[in-house]
């Protein structure tokens, strides 16, 4: 078990929605990105899927946990002028353009030095997500969150969608994997789809101009990965 009085923990997580296919991208580029999409179900799939990536949709939001003080912030991707109210006291709530907020999100880590970070699904996604994206709008990331490989990461980062499936991602079975939302409601914790938003509403969230909603969403993912952290921790963690 991880003594949490001696380890320096960020619990983080990334709201992103896909670029607008028919505006963002040329037309040469379009037929790139759809090549092997031969029937209209491939081609939603594919226009699904390109929000999964850095170098196909925008970074909107990154919620943040310090778990030695309580004390975090969700940065949001929103104009200038746009005041958003945090219900916690300790949790900031912050409007930038999307390079600054990556910045302080690296700046953030250097200052603060973290030993450890916790996420749901983020060797995967998060992770790689804004490594890639920093690359993009030319930024060095002052911590390299995908070193060591998927097997040997625990001495610095703690996903928990591989430990709550024993490092493996099935389908089905004992070790299938599940949502954040079905572990929190099976767990006790309040899910991040408590107050009836969803992953895949953030996108029109977004476009309506929500940025109060999605800013809440993005905590309330943090908050629910924190709480799933510290249970695991003391229930499963036997390193």
């Amino acid at each position: 078990m991880i003594d949490l009085t001696k380890k320096k923990i960020l619990v983080f997580d990334l709201e992103v929605v896909p670029y607008d296919f028919e505006t963002h991208y040329d037309e040469h580029t379009k037929e790139y990105l759809l090549k092997y999409a031969s029937t209209p179900e491939e081609k939603k799939y594919v226009l699904d899927n390109l929000v999964f990536n850095s170098f196909t949709s925008k970074l909107i939001a990154i919620g943040m946990l310090d778990l030695s003080d309580n004390k975090g912030a969700v940065l949001v991707n929103a104009p200038e002028g746009v005041i958003l109210t945090s219900q916690y006291e300790e949790i900031n709530y912050r409007v930038y353009e999307e390079k600054r907020m990556v910045e302080l999100f690296w700046d953030t880590l250097k200052e603060k030095n973290y030993d450890l970070f916790v996420t749901f699904n983020g060797r995967e996604f998060d992770c790689p997500y804004i490594m890639l994206k920093s690359f993009e709008l030319g930024i060095r990331p002052s911590r390299n969150l995908m070193r060591g490989t998927d097997f040997n990461i625990k001495d610095y980062h703690i996903d928990l969608l591989k430990e709550l499936g024993f490092n493996k991602h099935s389908a089905v079975g004992a070790r299938r994997k599940f949502s954040l939302d079905f572990y929190c409601r099976q767990l006790g914790i309040t899910s991040p789809k408590a107050n009836g938003v969803a992953g895949d509403q953030v996108a029109q969230l977004y476009e309506n101009k929500e940025y109060q909603v999605i800013a809440d969403y993005c905590f309330g993912d943090v908050k629910a990965e924190a709480e799933l952290f510290i249970k695991w921790n003391e229930l499963l963690n036997f390193y």
